[in-house]
């Protein structure tokens, strides 16, 4: 498999949980069924959700996109395939969020400690490096001058 083909299957790889993600993780009691949440916060966790299947499929059409200039496509593909997870990252820097809701906490967590969706955060931006390390064009290296007896 060359170096192509595997940057676009991680691509493919983020695509699949870019989109299908927030729907694994909030379709349940702590969030889409929650009762404490009022309804313009769902109304936002939809907009999530929905936004997360649109980035998806905007990175996969520039990821396998054969038409256009290949830097263009592979830099879309990772703006696309990325932004979802840069902008998890940011909220954690908005007034008065939480990684979670209190009653929802684990044995051992606690609300002061790293936001564990930070982790997938970090984990998310590698693969899209590494898929765009993989995809970006290689320039072949020029040969070398010819000398000329005389």
């Amino acid at each position: 498999m060359t170096k192509l083909t595997t940057g676009r299957w991680l691509f493919s790889l983020n695509a699949l949980i870019t989109g299908t993600g927030g729907f694994l993780a909030d379709f349940n009691a702590s969030h889409v069924y929650n009762p404490r949440w009022p309804p313009h916060a769902k109304f936002h966790n939809g907009q999530t959700m929905a936004v997360g299947v649109l980035l998806a499929g905007a990175s996969l059409f520039f990821t396998w996109r054969r038409a256009g200039d290949r830097p263009t496509n592979v830099l879309a593909a990772a703006l696309f395939g990325g932004s979802l997870f840069w902008s998890q990252a940011a909220a954690n820097l908005f007034p008065g969020v939480a990684w979670t809701d209190p009653e929802l906490l684990g044995p051992g967590q606690s609300m002061d400690q790293f936001p564990p969706q930070l982790y997938i955060d970090l984990g998310m931006t590698a693969l899209v490096l590494v898929a765009t390390w993989l995809s970006w064009p290689r320039t072949p290296a020029a040969p070398a001058p010819k000398l000329q007896a005389g």
